[in-house]
């Protein structure tokens, strides 16, 4: 190990510029060495749209999260949290969160879109993640860790990569119009119970875990983004799915279970509430799509826009977002 620290440092030294990949390939050599694993074979797992990358050793995983742009201390923590409130999460076993790597579970091979694949009835698969997002909104009804909040300052940072990326020929006017008009939403959006969100709860980051009982066989990945906000968010994220068609039919057979066990809470609030997400979450998602085929050179995600535009359309039906379906009316890129 020491002499594999040596080689790193010497790449590094004198202010020599070494090619990203390699640099990442010693550091995660040394990670290895250090927990005793440097005779282990890394199976590299598929990419998505981040520059975290997963590799599968023996027994666990290993999770390069290079900083600055990804945050392995997040994940550990929020890992915690969601253990500590009974959701099935990899745990993890080790970490070096100055150069970004984590030793974690190994939580299996069977996304829920492999499973749907395999027979796996969807309404099982579904309903048990609405359990699991139940339970943990009914247990994290108090920001004690004093996460970051979902506020306007963010919301209006994702709604505006819409301008940025996905339809940069907008006027100025139009801009300014389009933001006015989502800040105008926000402080207008009813009041809801707030809770820890996971953001990105969708077909590709849930694990089926059928050894396990109940909503523990639903495992959740990639929450290492996860902030503080309302409760409609992650059935957003889940019913409105930007990579899998979901029915409008099935959602709200999903959101009614939901509300099965929250009686306390406003239905028509909530739908205010999940409409403003959806299109916020949409409009979001369009820039972010955008960007990666624009900036990284990753065009297929472009495939997905129409989906995500009939779920904007639907959510802008909703009579608090008239304001913004005209904005839409009027703006909308004519060859979408």
């Amino acid at each position: 190990m020491e002499a594999m620290k040596m080689n790193v440092s010497s790449l590094l030294e004198d202010g020599k510029t070494v090619p990203y990949e390699e640099e990442r390939d010693f550091l995660r050599k040394v990670f290895l060495a250090r927990e005793g694993l440097e005779g282990e074979t890394l199976i590299p797992l598929p990419s998505d749209a981040s520059k975290r990358r997963y590799f599968r050793l023996s027994h666990a995983l290993l999770m390069d999260s290079p900083p600055p742009y990804e945050n392995s201390a997040a994940f550990q923590l929020i890992a915690e949290l969601l253990d500590g409130s009974g959701l099935s999460v990899p745990h993890v076993y080790a970490s070096d969160h100055v150069n970004g790597f984590l030793l974690i579970e190994d939580l299996g091979d069977l996304p829920y879109r492999k499973a749907i694949q395999e027979g796996v009835s969807e309404q099982v698969l579904y309903r048990e993640t609405i359990n699991a997002l139940a339970h943990l909104h009914q247990g994290t009804r108090a920001n004690t860790i004093a996460l970051p909040s979902y506020d306007l300052e963010l919301f209006l940072k994702n709604v505006c990569l819409y301008g940025e990326w996905y339809d940069p020929s907008l006027s100025p006017v139009a801009k300014t119009r389009f933001r006015e008009l989502w800040e105008e939403a926000y402080h207008n959006q009813p009041q809801i119970p707030m809770s820890l969100l996971l953001k990105d709860v969708m077909v590709d980051n849930l694990l089926w875990l059928p050894a396990r009982q109940g909503f523990k066989r639903c495992g959740f990945i990639d929450f290492q983004d996860g902030v503080w906000g309302p409760v409609s968010y992650d059935l957003v994220s889940l019913l409105e799915d930007s990579r899998r068609d979901i029915s409008p039919s099935f959602a709200k057979e999903m959101v009614d279970l939901y509300f099965e066990q929250f009686p306390e809470v406003s239905q028509g609030d909530f739908w205010a509430s999940y409409c403003l997400w959806g299109a916020q979450r949409s409009v979001r998602i369009l820039g972010v799509f955008a960007r990666l085929a624009k900036r990284d050179m990753k065009p297929h995600y472009l495939v997905h826009i129409p989906r995500i535009w009939k779920y904007l359309e639907r959510d802008l039906e909703h009579p608090s977002l008239a304001n913004l379906r005209k904005w839409f009316e009027v703006h909308r890129r004519c060859n979408d």
